[in-house]
């Protein structure tokens, strides 16, 4: 490592704030601009009296399906309503739509058939947690769930029902992932 004067150090640490000072102080204490922030933090900890720059401890997030299930379990028991679409009421359209745009900030079509045009079909076998589960009757789909893995959906059922987790009941259904 290259050791720069001091003067040429303290100045560049008092410009650190910009994006000149950020490339200066890299440079002078001789660390690659184009190095990653923590690299030069951990070099200015080592110069200074043994001193470490404490780092962000950053969580990574769950993964996607983790997150849209984590919202729709939270959902559990709050009752249906045609045509709700929450915070506290749901039709089988609204609570996904409420749970996608919650979990991963995704804006789905209001009803369950314009939902298909949002997704992707994929093969059952391909199905993860998070997917929608369409249900059709022949003529058309009629019912949307979240797929909860292991054959199981979160869904607003209906009327005089709540939110709830359930086996998929039928095999005329559909699974689609979200753009």
């Amino acid at each position: 490592m290259n050791h720069a004067s001091d003067g040429a150090l303290v100045r560049a640490r008092i410009l650190r704030g910009t994006a000149t000072g950020a490339l200066a102080f890299a440079l002078a204490l001789g660390v690659s601009p184009l190095a990653p922030t923590a690299t030069a933090d951990a070099a200015v900890g080592k110069r200074h009296e043994g001193r470490q720059v404490e780092q962000m401890n950053a969580k990574p997030l769950p993964p996607r399906g983790e997150r849209v299930l984590k919202v729709a379990r939270d959902q559990a028991g709050d009752p249906y309503s045609w045509g709700g679409t929450g915070p506290s009421r749901f039709d089988c359209s609204g609570l996904t739509k409420y749970v996608y745009k919650k979990a991963l900030g995704k804006n789905l079509p209001r009803t369950s058939s314009a939902q298909v045009g949002a997704t992707k079909r994929i093969k059952r076998a391909d199905a993860r947690k998070g997917d929608l589960v369409f249900f059709h009757d022949g003529g058309g789909v009629y019912h949307v769930a979240i797929y909860a893995g292991k054959n199981q959906v979160w869904h607003a059922p209906g009327s005089g029902q709540s939110v709830t987790k359930a086996t998929i009941w039928t095999g005329s259904v559909f699974f689609g992932r979200v753009r």
